[in-house]
């Protein structure tokens, strides 16, 4: 076993922030780890497996192929950043403010959303994004505004009303919270995540008796709810939802509260990481998107689908890595083929490929623009 570890550093500062990347190879774990930080607080992590034995010259490679990677990767964010919040294209405004806010980035990605709201007051998905970003931030009364504003916009997104749901929520307000919470099922009776917020808001007003009528029915609401969220995203059974059990039948509302908000938390994180595009659709946006990307988000979501094979989501998520991935594959080959004429401009087959190949290439782009559209 080859037990030599290696470590690389490099720091990106802007006029506001100092970044530091960090990679190294756990060799219990057999992977490579790259680590960002700011200001010595942890943004994101992201591994990728070796195998056991490897030599120690290709284990060098790779975390440094790693790690030029990820300082790469925050570089051009950091680029881009600049350049978006002093133009005007409001939708790569979004798309990158998603890739910004993907990774911890909220100040920056606050930022550029809230310019787009600003330029389009009708750009719900910039207002949706602006709306989580302040939830993340617990800047509550200013997420429960945006929320609003895109039920407003889009009155029959599920997503929307579980999103104020749970602004409301956090603003100790269980009333409204129910209301919107029952809103999204209403449209969506298969919406796991909000039968758990009903759940959670139920056991909330139980606590601060903000509404008799919601308190005189809480017993039975909430085990009604969370069996409903069971039932229908049987996942959502991990330790601290069945500490959140233990502690309601003891009647210690307050700390079973605590659990099934930390069990929400954890779901949220996940689904996060599995069913966020953004970071791929603004690297493709900006066409810095590659094979190895693609790859490694194929990859996950593989993953991620064998735990949840019930997931559409997930499946979808994973038809649209595909396709973005048959789309780069068609773009190389045309680079083939063209080299194969640079080299040898008589060889008929490779003109007459070449021109197939860049007819579906523009196939391939409008299938690309139509999938990628929110």
């Amino acid at each position: 076993m080859n037990d030599q570890i290696f470590r690389l550093n490099s720091r990106l500062s802007t006029s506001e922030k100092e970044y530091l990347i960090q990679t190294v190879n756990d060799q219990n774990r057999h992977c490579v780890i790259s680590s960002v930080f700011v200001e010595g607080e942890l943004l994101e992590t992201q591994s990728d497996v070796f195998d056991q034995g490897i030599e120690s010259e290709e284990l060098l490679r790779r975390v440094r192929e790693a790690h030029e990677e990820r300082t790469k990767e925050l570089e051009y964010l950091i680029s881009m950043y600049r350049e978006a919040i002093e133009g005007d294209e409001i939708e790569m405004m979004v798309y990158l403010g998603q890739a910004l806010l993907y990774k911890k980035m909220y100040d920056e990605a606050m930022k550029l959303f809230s310019k787009a709201t600003e330029k389009n007051p009708d750009y719900h998905q910039a207002w949706v994004h602006l709306g989580i970003t302040q939830f993340q931030l617990g800047r509550w009364q200013n997420a429960s505004a945006s929320f609003s504003k895109c039920v407003e916009l889009r009155p029959d997104y599920a997503d929307y009303r579980n999103h104020l749901g749970e602004a409301y929520l956090a603003l100790d307000s269980c009333k409204r919270a129910v209301i919107e919470f029952e809103d999204a099922i209403q449209k969506n009776i298969y919406y796991g995540d909000a039968y758990l917020n009903l759940g959670l808001a139920y056991i909330l007003n139980a606590i601060r008796r903000e509404d008799f009528k919601l308190f005189s029915t809480q017993a039975e609401k909430t085990g009604e709810m969370l069996d409903k969220a069971e039932m229908i995203m049987p996942d959502v059974v991990d330790q601290a939802y069945l500490e959140g059990k233990k502690y309601l039948e003891k009647g210690d509302l307050d700390k079973a509260f605590q659990r099934f908000l930390t069990c929400r938390e954890k779901r949220k994180e996940q689904k996060w990481r599995e069913f966020s595009n953004s970071y791929m659709r603004f690297m493709l946006g900006a066409k810095r998107v590659n094979e190895r990307l693609l790859t490694r988000r194929i990859k996950s979501l593989k993953d991620a689908i064998a735990i949840n094979p019930q997931y559409a989501d997930l499946h979808h998520e994973l038809a649209i890595a595909y396709t973005l991935l048959g789309s780069f594959v068609h773009t190389k080959a045309v680079e083939e083929y063209q080299k194969a004429l640079s080299i040898n401009p008589d060889f008929d087959r490779a003109k007459r490929n070449l021109k197939l190949a860049e007819n579906e290439i523009i196939g391939f782009e409008v299938l690309v623009r139509a999938i990628m559209k929110d």
